[in-house]
């Protein structure tokens, strides 16, 4: 240790470890009056340094992946649906993070959000029980023609029923066995390529 070196007390340390991630390095070095090179030290000494060392969090991109779902979809959830979230900062950069534990109780009252039966099993630990489950339902309930390709008298049938009927896309892949997402998607398809009959 050289001589200008001053010895981390207790307090600074209970400090650093409070507002580390809630405020950025540059206002604790401040308050510290160390430098922000200093402080990344002692949190790689203290075994904190990370945006999310020693959390059960995850970012917003790690539950997609976890989930098979585009990033866009979980912040649609945190916007529209008050899926719980925080802000976390590190360095410059500024998280958000979503608990593990406070998702599943988000998760278990939004089912209809997510397929489970998509989901790879222990992607999110700890997952609880019920998530099996609920595996086996959307295993069960999926659409029968998931992953059929469209045929040109299926074309006929949705631009009927769409345009002809007025049938609401939930109501058409019901009685197509396709999910309304896939109705959308097809009918976005049809639309782009100018054959809307």
């Amino acid at each position: 240790m050289s001589k200008n070196q001053r010895i981390w007390t207790d307090e600074e340390d209970e400090y650093l470890l409070n507002c580390y991630g809630s405020a950025p390095l540059k206002h604790i070095s401040e308050s510290l009056q160390r430098t922000v090179k200093a402080l990344e030290s002692r949190l790689n000494r203290l075994g904190v340094y990370g945006a999310k060392a020693n959390t059960t969090n995850i970012t917003v991109y790690e539950l997609a992946e976890g989930l098979q779902v585009d990033a866009h979809t979980v912040y649609n959830w945190i916007k529209n649906n008050k899926m719980p979230y925080k802000k976390m900062v590190a360095k410059t950069r500024e998280f958000m993070l979503i608990d593990v534990l406070i998702f599943w109780g988000w998760v278990e009252q939004n089912r209809g959000l997510i397929n489970f039966y998509k989901v790879p099993k222990n992607s999110l630990v700890p997952e609880p029980a019920w998530v099996d489950k609920q595996r086996d339902i959307d295993y069960l309930t999926r659409p029968r023609n998931e992953n059929n390709k469209w045929n040109d008298e299926e074309d006929a049938r949705l631009r009927r029923m769409f345009y002809g009927e007025g049938r609401t896309q939930k109501e058409i892949g019901e009685l197509m066995g396709r999910s309304a997402r896939g109705i959308q998607k097809r009918l976005d398809r049809l639309r782009k390529t100018k054959v809307t009959g």
